[in-house]
């Protein structure tokens, strides 16, 4: 009887477990960078690892008032890259959209320009 009980139980927490497990979304890897321009304008390499076409950038400081541009850029294959994010002191955030298939499971790195000379960034860049 006691045995029939832990079968039960471990087979709810089993069924619950793949359900939980089945919905958490995959999530792509996120690389800090640390720019300056002109100078250091690349970013490190990063995995894409999901099939969203967009990439995204995210400030956290600025030495100065400026826009830094960014592009990401497939690290085999150059052909494949994003349109411009732009970002600024006051619009941390930018994402652009590939301008053709990006795929996962490949590295890409972010290139970046800027408005004013000497503009020292750092953030975060998913690809």
């Amino acid at each position: 009887m006691m045995n029939k009980k832990i079968k039960r139980i471990l087979c709810g927490l089993t069924a619950s477990l793949c359900m939980v497990g089945s919905t958490v979304p995959a999530m792509a890897q996120t690389m800090s960078f640390d720019i300056t321009v002109p100078g250091d304008i690349l970013s490190q390499r990063a995995v894409k690892a999901d099939s969203e076409q967009r990439f995204y950038v995210t400030g956290s400081s600025f030495n100065k008032s400026g826009t830094l541009r960014c592009t990401s850029i497939n690290r085999n294959n150059n052909t494949i890259r994003s349109y411009t994010a732009s970002i600024r002191p006051d619009k941390l955030s930018g994402n652009a959209s590939y301008q053709k298939t990006a795929p996962s499971g490949q590295y890409y790195y972010m290139t970046t320009s800027a408005s004013v000379s000497n503009l020292h960034v750092t953030g975060r860049y998913t690809p």
